[in-house]
């Protein structure tokens, strides 16, 4: 970030603060929870957004790129959002209480959007299940081919790690 702003290089920066980092809530890890304060100390353009909310990121995505391709430089966005499940499948999710994350689901930003395009009749029960029919086929093929492909020789696992000079 320090370079993109010292080169004034037009990058977006996304932060997608979920609140937590693995099991450690973030207001018991940092001294300022506000990610884009933090952005700010390197003089680059920073703010955040509600990530819950699919109209507030393109407004605010759409005001940040516009703001790069003007020559401003790079500028960085935090996305407020929520993760529904634990941090991985090693993860017992014992530091939140199921109170919380369901207070969350209420905000599923997919929910939302949906019954927003709902309420503005641009999309019906059957358009949404028609995507969601559509969306599944594509994950169960791409589960198929990814299933039905060759392990990887694990003499070729490291390759590319390092550079490969000419001897």
């Amino acid at each position: 970030m320090n370079l993109t702003a010292l080169w004034r290089l037009p990058v977006l920066f996304c932060c997608e603060n979920n609140l937590y980092a693995m099991g450690t809530a973030l207001d018991r890890s940092e001294s300022e929870t506000n990610l884009a304060v933090k952005a700010s100390s390197y003089e680059m353009p920073a703010w955040a957004v509600d990530g819950m909310d699919v109209g507030a990121v393109e407004d605010a995505a759409r005001r940040a790129v516009t703001a790069i391709r003007s020559g401003g430089g790079p500028v960085f966005l935090e996305l407020r959002t929520y993760r529904f499940r634990a941090h991985s499948m090693y993860d017992p999710d014992r530091y939140r209480s199921r109170e919380e994350i369901e207070a969350w689901r209420h905000r599923d930003p997919i929910d939302l959007f949906t019954a927003r395009l709902a309420e503005a009749g641009l999309l019906t029960d059957e358009d949404r299940d028609g995507i969601e029919s559509g969306v599944a086929a594509e994950v169960d093929a791409a589960v198929a081919f990814a299933e039905s492909g060759t392990l990887e020789a694990v003499s070729e696992l490291t390759r590319y790690v390092y550079s490969e000079r000419a001897r």
